[in-house]
């Protein structure tokens, strides 16, 4: 016949996996992007308050304030 398992795991075995438990929640916890963020620095908290605008946002900005000028001087224009 064969051996029955011990109904009673040892010490060792339930620590073991409790851990693997701990580890596989953790895995689980950040692949879903649930992890805990990280600290903020002061330096992190004025980046993300004040942005740079690339080079193609400046000139696009300075179309659409260029334009508006136009338009509103055109109008001025008009009404003289």
């Amino acid at each position: 016949m064969t051996d029955r398992p011990d109904p009673q795991p040892s010490a060792q075995g339930g620590a073991e996996d409790s851990r693997a438990e701990q580890v596989l929640s953790q895995a689980l916890r950040v692949m879903a992007g649930g992890g805990n963020p990280p600290a903020a620095t002061p330096d992190d908290q004025e980046k993300s308050t004040r942005r740079r605008l690339t080079t193609g946002q400046l000139i696009l900005l300075a179309a659409i304030v260029g334009l508006l000028v136009g338009i509103a001087a055109g109008f001025l224009s008009l009404m003289l």
